[in-house]
């Protein structure tokens, strides 16, 4: 999958949108799922694009990006996919190889609907993440591994989705060799990276979302990133 980099702007909370417009000028591609185009306007940022059955952005902010030349994809009200799903597959319709959506905090439901389309994301190879300055979320799927470039002291957590997942975790305060995180316990939260940084996460079986206490972290593959791990993928 290629690394074009498509910023979506969700209709949720943002606490920093100068922080998401310096994401979005880094971006290939930026689009808006309904209400997000909001979000998207305050921050100064022009979507390519406006998806979703706009029943969350009003119609005169609708007729005013359409008069900016921002396209409007509509779809039904009722409909079995989320703004927020239709975004990301818009995204790789248009080419992108890596949907990093924005604003996933809000209300609970659509935030764990995030989540499961991180999931089917991983499944089907695509590397996707939820982006926030106070956090980055991956969903990592076996066989999958990761090289964090967090710094020492930065909260890990990992949680299994789907049932128990089988990782190794190097260069963490709470090391393991294929250990196994339950799916119905707690084992994985709370972790951090040890001193000296470099730590790596390796899903031997199963899922795991990873939680780093850092939006700056893009859970790069150890081929990519460099250095000691990259021989732990299988």
């Amino acid at each position: 999958m290629n690394g074009r980099r498509a910023l979506l702007f969700l209709d949720g909370e943002y606490e920093d949108l100068a922080w998401h417009a310096r994401l979005a000028a880094a971006a290939d591609l930026v689009l808006a799922a309904d209400g997000g185009a909001r979000a998207a306007l305050a921050a100064g940022v022009r979507p390519a694009a406006v998806v979703g059955d706009f029943d969350s952005l009003d119609p005169g902010s609708a007729a005013q990006l359409a008069a900016a030349g921002v396209e409007l994809v509509r779809y039904p009200v009722r409909k079995d996919r989320t703004d927020g799903e239709l975004a990301a597959d818009e995204a790789l319709r248009r080419g992108a190889g890596e949907p990093l959506p924005a604003g996933a905090r809000g209300a609970l439901d659509h935030t764990l609907g995030h989540l499961a389309l991180l999931l089917r994301l991983a499944r089907a190879g695509v590397r996707a993440r939820l982006v926030s300055p106070r956090e980055s979320v991956a969903v990592l799927a076996a066989p999958a591994a990761a090289r964090l470039a967090a710094a020492a002291g930065t909260r890990v957590s990992l949680v299994p989705v789907g049932g128990d997942a089988v990782v190794t975790l190097r260069g963490l305060e709470y090391p393991l060799e294929r250990g196994r995180l339950p799916h119905d316990a707690c084992l994985g939260l709370g972790n951090a990276v040890a001193a000296g940084g470099g730590a790596t996460v390796t899903v031997h079986e199963g899922a795991v979302v990873a939680l780093v206490a850092d939006g700056d972290e893009e859970f790069a593959p150890p081929e990519q990133a460099g250095g000691e791990g990259a021989e732990a993928r299988e």
